[in-house]
Order: C-alpha cells, then sequence, then structure tokens
C-alpha cells in the first residue's frame, strides 16, 4: 500500500497502516455486567443454548456449553468485533503485524479508543446544561 492510499475498513478494524489491527469484544465481559444485548437461546432440536449480540457488535453466535468451558479453562477470548461497539463494551486491539519503519507507524490512534456517540454513548456531567 503506497502513501496516499488507504484500505477501506470496516467497523472493528484499522487497514491505515501495515500493521493491520482488529477489535476483538471479549464475550466474557457481556455476561460480567450482565449486557442487555446480550441474548441466550435454545435450540429445541438439539437442547443446545447459544449466545449472541442483538446489536451485532459480533455477529457470530457461540455455543453456550463450549464456552462456558473454555471460561473454566483459562479464558474463551476475544470475538472480531463486526459493528459498531456500545460504550459498556469490552474491546481490546490486535494487531496483526508487527514492523519497524513508518509503514507500521499507527496513523488512527482514535481507533483505540471507545466511541460515546449515539443513544447510548455516556455523556458529561455539565451543570452549565441543568442550572438556570
Amino acid at each position: 500500500m503506497s502513501t496516499g492510499q488507504r484500505q477501506k475498513s470496516v467497523a472493528g478494524e484499522c487497514r491505515e497502516c501495515r500493521t493491520f489491527c482488529d477489535k476483538l469484544i471479549d464475550p466474557a465481559g457481556c455476561l460480567a455486567i450482565g449486557c442487555r444485548y446480550l441474548y441466550t437461546y435454545e435450540d429445541v432440536t438439539t437442547g443446545q443454548a447459544f449466545m449472541g449480540c442483538v446489536n451485532k457488535v459480533f455477529k457470530g453466535e457461540l455455543d453456550l456449553d463450549s464456552f462456558l468451558l473454555a471460561e473454566r479453562g483459562g479464558g474463551f477470548g476475544g470475538i472480531k468485533m463486526t459493528g459498531n461497539p456500545l460504550p459498556q463494551c469490552q474491546f481490546s486491539v490486535e494487531r496483526a503485524y508487527e514492523g519497524d519503519g513508518p509503514a507500521f507507524e499507527c496513523v488512527n490512534r482514535s481507533f483505540f479508543d471507545c466511541d460515546h456517540d449515539g443513544v447510548e454513548g455516556i455523556r458529561a456531567f455539565d451543570l452549565r446544561n441543568a442550572l438556570s
């Protein structure tokens, strides 16, 4: 990728340098905070239970028994973010490539931040808006 060219990125990934970063959601964090957007259901034909995200912050539906087993054995880990995260979403950033030189230097430092815009955004308490 030459200077000035940028690969189109989707939610949860940054392709603005050669490092290629992805945001990973921690489903254990969703369970720990009791996220209201985490759903579970049981497949009546197989009896298997699955969980997923209503907002599709991660698209995959996870087998609940396998997930809980992995958590007991050291942790399931993260799943690639595929949608826009909510402020309560716990995520980490994984870099695909490490390297030296300008081509590997981060040019999108805001990618590591949480976005607090939108309906579920956390608003700072500002007395100027409430006093009359």
